[in-house]
């Protein structure tokens, strides 16, 4: 009879497949859409990655438009999936791009270069030079627009003022004595300087305009704001929440910037059309019932998105702007990512099963504390409560505390050691619940131990040096089956292992940097984590699975506190309580699903070792890999 293990990797490598395959089709519109990785290399011999979206229609006889679209400071190309898949469906090839410093592009590594990088649209530029240059033949290269979410919408933003300066440094240098026309602007110095402009139409999203200085007069494009009635960033605005339509000062001139004189308007309607798109003076504000980050999965954000490109473009399409396949696609991104965590418990007893690491295996079931007695159930919940109380404490120390260690960082100045700011923002508030579960532990093992209620085979934490080495080692081997199914995937598929933002994905050998500086402290947290689901919540007469959705609750409690009051206070008040931190509490809300889902998977390692080492070690590295490659990361040496 074969091995449970055996059965549990055929079901993960079949939930695997279907999620690739459904992903695929459905990425691709059926065979419609061409979905392939670009890499190029672009200026100061940095380097770009990106999706490009290609729909089989397009050709030289059949020029299609381009939409070059960026992230935001989070995440990586695959998050901006809506838009991509759902206007390539339309006939139009989306560049998804990886702007620098995030997933498979370069790192920015000088302070000069990374701020030539920012005005230059992290890479946002380089690619519409790529797309304007002739050398895809079935682009349109007179209809080239740009896009992006947060992050991407500054990059946005930024790419369409580098063109617009171009064209104002133009005009200024035809109106010199000694120019062509001298003081006066020929029609050809007016061509010229108008064709400097690549830009067709920009639509920035999640992305307050902040244009009041002037810069409307640098804009020479079609021009769309995407922002949410519940955006976080909101409380900013001159209204001091998200709304920027009606008398808002942002939305009324971005609008009147293309108004003639004397038919300036007074309040915004949202969704209108202003100007037109024929001859680059289109303005348009919409403003979708959404957060920041659910604009990602938001199908009336989508449907925005559509129409403006539509419009703009002149999209000749059957599809209805409601008709969307993304959040399909994200569903068997979500099957895939089943199964491939699935992958991690047979992974570890087939490597058990061999010679090499058959004396890590558990020799029986480990011993369970015993069941609850009023008094030590008391204790229980009083640890359940006390962790929660300490993670949400520790997550709002974290804000300040992070910032002024790792300020350099914060600022975006490349540095060699600790330089992704959102992972350290996560480190910092790992370090503070690591800290407070070993001394939470171990002070009430202590005390067990004396009173002969738990012992050390209870709790999984004694080992040799040489345990530790092989502990190390089988779960290097572990990571790396574990990754060379999503790169088998990702070659074969083009598998997406996500779920919303947070994916596992290929990485660069340049990462394995980043990895071992943070690894060690998300090791040691979930050390004690392990401790505590396994040698302190695994008592006798607790059913298996209510047991380990306890464990699963209390790790959450802090987080998902801390996203409860931000959001309670946006949906009943507009605004949030976190206001220039807001990214801070969001990066540590996010953290939910992993917390939630450690547990389950500490427990079936602890299960069939014997102790806590090999599980925490296994965890940890997952995670930060897809922490370090979901992320900014403002290197100096990579």
């Amino acid at each position: 009879m074969k091995p449970k293990w055996v059965k549990q990797m055929c079901i993960a490598l079949v939930l695997i497949l279907i999620g690739s395959l459904g992903a695929l089709a459905l990425q691709t519109d059926f065979g419609k859409i061409e979905v392939k990785d670009l890499n190029i290399v672009t200026r100061d011999q940095q380097y770009m990655h990106a999706l490009a979206f290609i729909p089989k229609t397009a050709s030289a006889d059949n020029k299609v438009p381009v939409v070059v679209t960026s992230h935001g400071w989070l995440n990586s190309g695959e998050v901006q999936d809506a838009a991509s898949i759902e206007l390539a469906r339309r006939g139009v090839m989306v560049i998804a791009m990886d702007a620098y410093s995030h997933g498979l592009s370069s790192n920015v590594i000088t302070p000069t270069r990374g701020e030539s990088s920012t005005k230059d649209g992290m890479g946002m530029v380089d690619l519409v030079e790529y797309a304007a240059s002739g050398i895809l033949n079935f682009v349109d290269t007179e209809r080239i627009g740009v896009m992006g979410h947060s992050m991407g919408g500054t990059n946005s933003n930024n790419t369409v003022l580098y063109y617009g300066r171009q064209v104002v440094a133009a005009l200024e240098a035809a109106k010199a004595p000694d120019s062509d026309g001298g003081e006066e602007i020929t029609p050809e110095e007016e061509a010229y300087a108008y064709s400097l402009n690549k830009v067709h139409s920009a639509l920035p999203t999640g992305h307050k305009p902040t244009y009041q200085d002037g810069r409307w007069d640098y804009v020479f494009c079609n021009y769309g704001i995407l922002y949410g009635a519940l955006e976080e960033g909101g409380y900013s605005a001159t209204t001091g929440n998200g709304r920027i339509i009606g008398d808002a000062v942002e939305g009324l001139e971005a609008i009147n910037s293309v108004m003639p004189e004397g038919q300036e308007i007074t309040s915004v309607e949202e969704g209108k059309f202003y100007g037109d798109a024929s001859n680059g003076t289109l303005r348009v504000i919409y403003q979708p019932k959404t957060t920041h980050p659910l604009i990602h999965f938001d199908p009336a954000s989508t449907v925005d998105e559509i129409e403006f490109f539509t419009e703009c473009f002149g999209l000749e399409t059957d599809l209805a702007p409601t008709n969307h396949l993304f959040l399909l696609k994200e569903c068997m991104n979500l099957v895939a990512m089943i199964g491939l965590f699935m992958m991690l418990w047979p992974l570890l007893e087939m490597f058990l099963a061999t010679p090499a690491f058959a004396d890590l295996k558990a020799a029986g079931p480990a011993p369970m504390l015993p069941a609850l007695t009023p008094a030590s159930k008391k204790k229980f919940w009083l640890g359940i409560i006390l962790g929660g109380a300490v993670s949400f404490a520790t997550a709002c120390l974290t804000i300040p505390v992070y910032r002024a260690i790792f300020a350099d960082t914060v600022a975006g100045i490349p540095g060699v050691f600790f330089n992704a700011s959102t992972m350290n923002c996560v480190m910092t508030w790992t370090a503070f619940n690591a800290i407070w579960g070993f001394i939470w532990f171990f002070y009430n093992y202590n005390k067990d131990k004396a009173a002969g209620v738990r012992t050390e085979e209870m709790i999984g934490w004694k080992i040799t040096w040489k345990q530790f080495w092989k502990s190390l080692a089988i779960s290097a081997a572990i990571i790396g089956m574990f990754y060379a199914i999503v790169w088998f995937c990702k070659w074969a598929f083009n598998t997406d292992f996500r779920f919303w933002t947070p994916a596992v994905k290929t990485f660069q050998v340049g990462k394995l940097f980043e990895f071992f500086q943070y690894w060690p402290i998300f090791f040691l947290f979930y050390l004690a984590n392990s401790l505590s689901v396994n040698g302190a919540m695994r008592v006798e007469g607790m059913n298996e699975k209510l047991n380990l959705f306890i464990c699963g609750i209390a790790n959450i409690i802090g987080c998902t506190l801390l996203w409860a009051i931000q959001y309670g206070s946006l949906i009943f008040t507009g605004v949030v309580v976190w206001q220039k931190e807001w990214i801070d509490v969001l990066v540590i809300a996010f953290c939910v699903w992993q917390l939630f889902l450690a547990p389950f998977i500490l427990r079936k390692f602890f299960k069939s070792t014997g102790k806590n080492w090999v599980g925490a070690m296994v965890v940890s590295a997952v995670y930060v890999f897809m922490g370090i490659m979901h992320t900014c990361i403002t290197s100096s040496i990579f």
